[in-house]
């Protein structure tokens, strides 16, 4: 073996060692125990749950999130939540499944599972429609502050309005798909 290619087998190794010793010391540990958890997470039980317990895991799994990283990370592609990552905080993998709005956060159960998407969407074209016109796309009169589809439509924020309605929040614009109750007129 010529002494060139051995050097360039010494070197490979040895790169070899620098990396897998980098990746071992800078890994945090929250970061270990987050894969310890999902690891045994395959060992809970299934389990019946409530919307407002996967509610609160939600929240007390964000509250341990790094910096700049955000609950979203537990949200499939199909909107369902990924609860190998709450199995440690409910105490099990829960028997039906649950979805939630990657823009507003919001849950739903299984009957409503084809909000999450929409509620995405539209969030999003509003938010364009406001960064840009520095105002909301409803009508000024309208009470319950429905989201305008036409607005968002006619300056192609929109490709097609959806068949849920959607409301404008007074919460820094976020909507929901809950009717408000009416503003306006008390009874005397």
């Amino acid at each position: 073996m010529s002494p060139l290619s051995f050097s360039w087998i010494f070197g490979v190794i040895i790169v070899g060692f620098v990396v897998y010793f980098i990746i071992k010391f800078f890994i945090s540990p929250s970061q270990k125990g987050l894969k310890d958890e999902l690891a045994s997470a395959k060992n809970y039980p299934t389990i019946d749950v409530t919307l407002d317990d996967v509610r609160m895991s939600i929240r007390k799994f964000s509250e341990k999130l790094p910096k700049g990283v955000y609950r979203t990370i537990l949200v499939q592609d199909d909107h369902s939540i990924d609860f190998h990552q709450l199995a440690h905080i409910l105490g099990g993998i829960p028997t039906r499944k649950f979805y939630m709005s990657k823009e507003t956060y919001d849950l739903f159960e299984e009957d409503e599972r084809h909000i999450p998407p929409a509620m995405d969407m539209v969030q999003k074209a509003v938010d364009r429609y406001v960064e840009e016109r520095k105002e909301f796309p409803l009508l000024s009169y309208d009470p319950l502050r429905r989201v305008n589809y036409y607005q968002l439509l006619q300056e192609n924020y929109l490709k097609a309005a959806p068949e849920i309605e959607f409301y404008i929040t007074e919460l820094d614009g976020l909507i929901t798909h809950n009717q408000p109750e009416k503003k306006g007129t008390s009874q005397l």
